[in-house]
């Protein structure tokens, strides 16, 4: 486990491979005000990790970005009975052997109202995900939306992420890329995020982006913007 943002953020790897590629799982941990803390993309459990966890506080949120991150789940839900489980666009019918206590959307839930900002990146009928920022740390915090593998030596993993356009720069994969049909929605989704306050950006999955966030995001996003988007901050609704 490693802090990002002193007593504020944490983020866990674990190897995972798709198609024998390894390209890595990562969670995210926020304490919040309360102390209480935000699980973001669960990776799989084991006592130790319990163990790490329970120093830093009780787990009372654990939210999914998109309905592809939902492996651990089962466990997590038997780990930790007394949290609240909040599911993506998509994830409640394709797991019905879960029960969630609310979906996620455009509207943030009260539980951390005023803490982070969050919204739904449309524009794909099939691959819709929730993007979180926590303006204290000024961490932008996302699933697949975004991948970068350039610190991957692997040849399978070489070989998709440059397929996938997504190995020399942080960019969304093809095969995500590909779904979003409505440029529309999905413009609208990215100009939101740009209005954030983040200087960082946490992936699922490859190298974290630790400078000028901004700029890369926009980048990743120029194929879908008539122009140079206007850089700005927004204030926690």
């Amino acid at each position: 486990m490693v802090e990002w943002s002193k007593d504020r953020i944490w983020y866990c790897d674990m190897p995972y491979r798709i198609a024998g590629a390894p390209i890595g799982h990562r969670m995210t941990i926020i304490k919040l005000d309360n102390n209480k803390l935000f699980i973001h993309s669960p990776i799989e459990i084991n006592a130790a990790l319990q163990q790490q966890i329970s120093q830093l506080g009780e787990v009372a949120y654990v939210v999914t970005p998109n309905k592809s991150h939902n492996i651990y789940l089962s466990d997590w839900w038997l780990a930790s009975p007394q949290a609240y489980f909040y599911a993506p666009p998509g994830l409640i019918h394709k797991r019905g052997d879960l029960t969630f206590d609310d979906a996620l959307g455009n509207k943030t839930p009260l539980h951390w109202q005023g803490q982070l900002l969050q919204t739904v990146i449309r524009g794909s009928d099939t691959m819709e995900e929730i993007a979180f920022c926590d303006p204290q740390s000024k961490t932008l915090i996302l699933g697949d939306a975004l991948a970068w593998m350039v610190e991957s030596t692997h040849p399978l993993t070489f070989a998709i992420a440059m397929i996938n356009g997504c190995y020399f720069k942080p960019a969304m994969p093809w095969y995500w890329r590909i779904t979003f049909q409505n440029h529309t929605q999905l413009r609208q989704s990215i100009q939101e995020i740009l209005t954030w306050p983040f200087e960082r950006i946490i992936l699922s999955h490859g190298k974290l982006i630790e400078h000028d966030a901004k700029a890369h995001f926009s980048t990743a996003f120029s194929w879908v913007m008539p122009h140079k988007v206007k850089i700005a901050t927004t204030k926690l609704m």
